[in-house]
């Protein structure tokens, strides 16, 4: 019988689990195992690592925790075969409750990665996915009097605009961001009081849809991050003054 080419160094008798899921991390990447390819069994992990069953057993949930491998009853592990971006919301969720300014840093986060969507997405949405953003303003229109109702369509339509720039990556990391940031979303709406004050939020979600429609990808990534500023403005945010970006341009808060 061929002996499994899966080679491990023994570990030291130290934080064995964290040693165990660093090693089998290195060793994923070392071999370029792709998804769907199957590691060892939990008692040839242990024979090759020299710690218990139980160590390993910790070791791969933390793996399958971190949306590396997938774990079924009865059959080795696997390399999951979808990104999958559970931690990254963990961790932004985490950053809100325990970091100073984190909602003020977690936004300037956003601003970048939201201009570069928003201009990828106007290369290269497709007509499909532009009915759906306009089909979202509209009805974020019908509920602009509703916080709650308004912010949940709002993260609908940047998941959109951020799905439509064709890139994995940033629809995964924004929606992460976004996810851990939807209270202050809905509190920002919150704080608007006049009619004008919200329609202003509203005009500047159109003429972004409109500028992507339009494949304006300067304007749309301009007017952006004119909205992450706006959006800056009225969140509750806590240890220094909000710094403009400067790549943002007035006239881009405008709508046609």
């Amino acid at each position: 019988m061929t002996a499994h080419p899966f080679v491990l160094g023994r570990l030291e008798r130290t934080s064995l689990a964290e040693q165990a899921v660093q090693s089998l991390l290195q060793r994923i990447q070392d071999a370029k195992l792709g998804p769907g390819a199957s590691l060892p069994s939990e008692a040839r992990l242990g024979e090759l690592l020299g710690v218990s069953r139980t160590v390993v057993r910790e070791a791969l949930r933390t793996l399958k925790g971190l949306g590396v491998i997938d774990i079924s009853n009865g059959k080795s592990p696997t390399i999951r075969r979808e990104l999958d971006a559970a931690a990254l919301a963990v961790y932004f969720s985490r950053a809100v409750q325990v970091l100073d300014n984190s909602t003020e840093d977690l936004m300037d986060v956003r601003a970048s990665l939201e201009g570069r969507a928003a201009a990828l997405a106007a290369l290269r949405r497709t007509p499909e996915q532009l009915a759906r953003m306009s089909d979202l303003v509209i009805r974020m229109q019908a509920q602009l009097r509703r916080p709650a109702a308004y912010a949940s369509l709002d993260m609908e339509l940047h998941l959109e605009i951020s799905r439509a720039s064709g890139n994995l990556l940033l629809f995964q990391i924004i929606g992460s961001i976004r996810a851990s940031l939807e209270a202050q979303a809905r509190q920002g709406m919150e704080r608007r009081k006049t009619q004008a004050s919200l329609q202003q939020v509203q005009d500047a979600h159109v003429e972004l849809v409109e500028r992507i429609g339009n494949r304006d990808a300067e304007g749309a990534s301009r007017c952006m991050l004119s909205h992450m500023e706006s959006a800056l403005r009225v969140l509750p945010v806590q240890g220094r003054p909000s710094v403009s970006h400067p790549r943002a341009r007035p006239e881009a808060s405008r709508s046609p």
